[in-house]
């Protein structure tokens, strides 16, 4: 394993933790009953994950209820994607979020997003800083 794969899978682990544990802190009223965890390819900008279809290959996908992780086909998730930006289908009808970790191109930084609401969502780049500690600086919220 190349040190850019083993520093690549921490700042993944890292970004899992940090988003599930943002997701677990928030009381019932704010936290979706289910949450799809998404891992995508690696990517140049956060922007290449926006919209009804992306370019970048979805390599995992894991639904996140109370009970804890399960593994799931990625066509379920693509399926519940291209539902939610149908024009039939309101995305303020489900109760479902979204986790999403992309390492970006070099394996240096990890884009993350919580979607945990219409008006509940941000995006972080994470990284290690020059003495290895995690660094997290925020991209963008709604």
């Amino acid at each position: 394993m190349k040190e850019a794969d083993t520093s690549g899978r921490w700042l993944i682990e890292q970004a899992v933790r940090r988003l599930v544990a943002d997701w677990s802190s928030r009381d019932e009223q704010r936290r979706p009953h289910g949450t799809w965890v998404l891992l995508w390819g690696p990517i140049e900008s956060n922007a290449e994950l926006e919209g009804p279809t992306v370019a970048v290959p979805l390599l995992a996908a894991w639904f996140l209820t109370g009970a804890g992780f399960v593994r799931q086909d990625v066509w379920r998730y693509l399926r519940h994607r291209a539902l939610r930006y149908s024009a039939r289908f309101s995305p303020l009808a489900t109760d479902v979020g979204v986790l999403e970790v992309a390492l970006y191109r070099g394996g240096t930084a990890v884009y993350a997003a919580g979607h945990l609401g219409p008006r509940d969502a941000h995006g972080l780049r994470l990284e290690r800083d020059s003495d290895g500690r995690l660094f997290e600086q925020r991209i963008w919220v709604a």
